[in-house]
């Protein structure tokens, strides 16, 4: 009974890198710094000393393969390694092309401002979005690092 699971196992995760391979829509270019995820955009949504991070990405065939067959469960911890410089995250929301995460402690209060210092990024999304309380947006580009920033 295993052997039939893991030659129909086999069988799909062939069948999937077969259709990558003759698939034009795919650019397996686009996954060479995460291996087999790219970040398309990040929006950053301050709230206080917190924030609210929502991440669209795209997946290579084989990855999106095994997320189909195994969950997404085993994703956490590549979008953990984007935020290795943050302390407190918390994973919400994992599908197949976005990921939800809750940051604690993002930003420090001082007085009646909030601020958030510089923080590396363990991948570089095509566009960076920080939404501010005020509801207004900055847009940054392959960004590899969070800004230096107050709001209140």
């Amino acid at each position: 009974m295993k052997i039939k699971a893991i030659i129909t196992i086999a069988l799909i995760i062939s069948a999937a890198l077969m259709a990558a391979k003759v698939s034009p829509g795919v650019n397996m270019e686009q996954f060479r710094e995460g291996k087999y995820i790219h970040i398309d955009s990040m929006v950053i949504e301050f709230d206080k000393t917190d924030a609210d991070v929502q991440i669209k990405y795209s997946l290579s065939p084989f990855a999106q393969a095994y997320m189909f067959l195994f969950g997404s469960r085993h994703l956490e911890p590549k979008l953990e390694e984007i935020f290795f410089d943050f302390e407190n995250i918390e994973i919400q929301r994992i599908e197949r092309t976005s990921a939800v995460i809750h940051i604690k402690d993002i930003s420090r209060q001082n007085d009646e401002f909030y601020l958030h210092d510089s923080r590396k990024l363990g991948m570089q999304p095509d566009v960076l979005t920080l939404v501010y309380p005020d509801r207004t947006r900055q847009n940054i580009e392959h960004a590899r690092v969070t800004p230096y920033i107050f709001y209140s």
